[in-house]
């Protein structure tokens, strides 16, 4: 803050200043502002599913939370007197209440995500006088004027908001059914086919709530490397393979997701025998060009992991399954051998994680 005879100026919010601090680039996208005409005046306690920064403009407030996420720390209190010279971060999940303690106080607070009905849903609340949180309201009880939608809360029933969860598109490939078979029965990871989010159809992106997630795993892929030479396989895997995930960068960029992308060596074209991160991308066909092009896409998300394979083997048709079963029935087919990949080795696949 900085004052004189007239008053004083204050930077609210300045990014740069306060991320050299240490406190997340939350991205801020609304700013509210509530005004409280009377000491006395109590709003809360409720979390909701997006982080707060929270300051007053005039007057002074008390102010209180409550960690209502899962985890060690559910039920957590801590509070503290807010004037125009404090500021507190206000991280998703964790309850937010304040009493007004001078006339005519302007609370305001910035978040990081628009109100939506669905958002709405994912909010957990607290009674104000919950005996486990105890917080010393510095105003008598008798003098208060609640917000109506906290009375309803039982004193001690606060739920705990869960964690954002992993979204994995691709449940019918291959990989797709081994990420399901991994991570079966874990309420932090929803695996999704076709029939939900189809990278090649845009409108299916819509059925998503994002916000309810942290990361995306995109295993989803047009993989018919031959088929993609003809006119109808150009076109799929032109639109599963760089449309597609063209539009899930700039989903995860607007969301701030972490955006997981398996991708293939066939975006080179075989003259180096190791290839590196930064080796440039000289595919020979359609296919290869596609997922180059997905690729491109996926690396302007500022959260983003590429990952390369040679090939899949897994559940459902592969080579080394072909070959098998045409050996079992007596055929010697040509082939050619102008390939080579690692051994077969089970795939050993980190958990997924809300924090990138």
């Amino acid at each position: 803050m900085h004052g004189d005879a007239r008053g004083w100026f204050k930077e609210n919010w300045q990014r740069e200043k306060m991320t050299a601090l240490g406190l997340a680039d939350f991205g801020p996208v609304q700013n509210n502002i509530s005004f409280n005409a009377q000491p006395g005046v109590t709003r809360g306690i409720h979390a909701e599913p997006w982080d707060k920064y929270i300051s007053v403009a005039t007057g002074r407030v008390f102010g209180a939370w409550v960690d209502l996420r899962e985890g060690p720390t559910f039920g957590a209190a801590y509070w503290c007197e807010i004037d125009p010279t404090v500021a507190v971060f206000v991280p998703r999940g964790v309850g937010n209440a304040f009493q007004a303690l001078a006339k005519h106080t302007a609370y305001t607070y910035l978040v990081n995500a628009h109100w939506s009905a669905e958002a709405q849903s994912e909010y957990t609340f607290l009674n104000l006088a919950d005996e486990t949180a105890a917080i010393s309201w510095p105003i008598p009880w008798r003098m208060r004027c609640c917000l109506r939608r906290t009375r309803p809360t039982p004193a001690g029933g606060g739920h705990p908001m869960p964690p954002k969860k992993t979204l994995v598109i691709g449940a019918n490939g291959q990989l797709g059914r081994a990420l399901s078979a991994r991570w079966a029965g874990r309420s932090d990871v929803d695996v999704v086919g076709r029939e939900t989010v189809n990278l090649a159809v845009p409108e299916t992106f819509d059925s998503i709530s994002w916000s309810q997630y942290s990361t995306i795993v995109n295993a989803a892929a047009y993989t018919a490397v031959d088929e993609a030479e003809t006119q109808e396989g150009r076109r799929a895997a032109w639109a599963v393979n760089a449309a597609g995930p063209s539009t899930l960068a700039r989903i995860a960029a607007e969301n701030r997701l972490t955006l997981v992308h398996v991708s293939t060596d066939y975006v080179f074209d075989g003259t180096q025998e190791i290839h590196t991160e930064d080796e440039p991308f000289s595919p020979l066909g359609v296919y290869g060009q596609s997922k180059a092009a997905g690729d491109t896409a996926v690396a302007t998300a500022p959260q983003h992991y590429i990952l390369r394979t040679s090939w899949v083997i897994g559940d459902g048709p592969n080579f080394v399954r072909t070959m098998a079963s045409l050996a079992e029935r007596g055929v010697d087919p040509p082939v050619v051998s102008d390939q080579v990949s690692s051994s077969p080795s089970p795939m050993r696949l980190p958990a997924p994680s809300t924090t990138c």
